[in-house]
This record gives C-alpha cells, structure tokens and sequence, in this order.
C-alpha cells in the first residue's frame, strides 16, 4: 500500500478525507495507494439522487487497452475506489458541466440531496477504522449554479444558521431566510454545485431546529 499525505493545518484538519484507489491486474495482483480528499467528485449525468452518485463513485471500473511489456498482449486493469477516512466536513462537488473538446455545457437535470446524509459501509473500505457514528451527517450549506449555460450564470448561497435555527440565502448583497424546503427543491434552471455536509457528532443538537 502506498499512502500519500502532507502536513496538518486548520484547513486540513476540518476537510481532509482519506480514499483508497486498488488497482488490480491478473498478472501482478493488486496494488493499493491511500490519498487525501478536501471534495468527492460525483458524476451527475447517471445519477438523480447524491446516494447514488457516491455509490458510482466506488463502483469497480475495467480499463482495457494495456499491453503487457513481456508477453505483449492486452492486459485488462479493473479500479476500484472506496473511502478510508472521512472528514469533519465534508464537501460534494456535483459535476454539472459536461466538458468535451472545445465546448462545454451544463448537465440540466434534478438532482436529489438529503438534509440527513449517512455514509454506508459498502462506501467504505474494509480497512476502515471510522466508527459508526462518524458516517452520519447534516447539510450545512448549499452552493448553487443559476443559468442555463456553462460560460454563464450566477451562484447562491444557502446555508443553516444554528443561531437562527433555520436557513439563510446569500445572494450578492440580499441576504434572507428561506425554508428547508426552498434549499432542497431549487427552481429550474438553478442546481446545486457543492454541498457542505458536517458529521453530526461535532454539532450541538441543543441548537438545531427540532423541524430539520
């Protein structure tokens, strides 16, 4: 297993995940390298829901095409991602524009995203040592593209005010309260481009609206 790191800082220590990449090829078996993470990016265009864009993000891949040095035939190379450590917050990317040679477009679609958003274990590595109660989490805040094309457009904030108890818009200098129901339902053509999860453990619940 080859692991790569760097150093701990404030930013590090609040963001930093670790994910496991297994390379395996019949003929040299299996080699594993150990990565940090500070955002998972998921694959919208097959998936409707968040859930199922991180289980697309560790489903096994096959990469045909190599040529083996000493026999020189093709060799198939099966990959394969899954998380190791996960971290205090944790930032989903949502890949909404669909990048090709000299265009580039946005993916218009409704994606789902809860409020209470777990972990499951077939996500995670075997060796993972992450207990249990440091898979759940809770939506803190919500970026979102507004506009119907790549090169343009207008970003909004919403994000959960434990003071208030309740949701808060941050759109250039307007800044309102919107409903929960506001953030997870966006009217067409806004969607959400990064989600910021924080793990349930680290949050006062005494804070929290009891509607959430």
């Amino acid at each position: 297993t080859r692991r790569t790191d760097f150093g701990r800082t404030p930013l590090s220590a609040i963001f930093r995940g670790h994910m496991r990449s297994r390379f395996t090829r019949a003929e040299n078996g299996t080699t594993d390298n150990v990565q940090p993470f500070f955002t998972l990016q998921l694959d919208i265009e097959k998936a409707n829901s968040v859930e199922k864009a991180l289980e697309l993000l560790v489903c096994k891949e096959e990469v045909v095409g190599g040529v083996c040095p000493k026999t020189k035939e093709e060799i198939t190379i099966s990959t394969q991602t899954s998380l190791e450590e996960l971290p205090l917050i944790l930032l989903l990317h949502l890949k909404c524009f669909d990048y090709k040679l000299h265009t580039c477009s946005k993916i218009m679609k409704t994606v789902e995203f809860p409020v209470d958003l777990k972990i499951e274990t077939k996500l995670m590595t075997s060796k993972s040592k992450t207990p249990t109660k440091d898979k759940n989490y809770k939506l803190l805040a919500v970026v979102y593209h507004d506009g119907k094309e790549a090169t343009k457009g207008h970003y909004i904030t919403d994000v959960y005010h434990m003071g208030y108890s309740g949701w808060v818009r941050y759109d250039d200098a307007t800044v309102r309260s919107v409903t929960q129901e506001q953030v997870l339902k966006p009217k067409f053509p806004r969607m959400p481009y990064l989600l910021y999860y924080r793990r349930c453990d680290t949050i006062n619940t005494s804070a929290q609206d009891k509607n959430r």
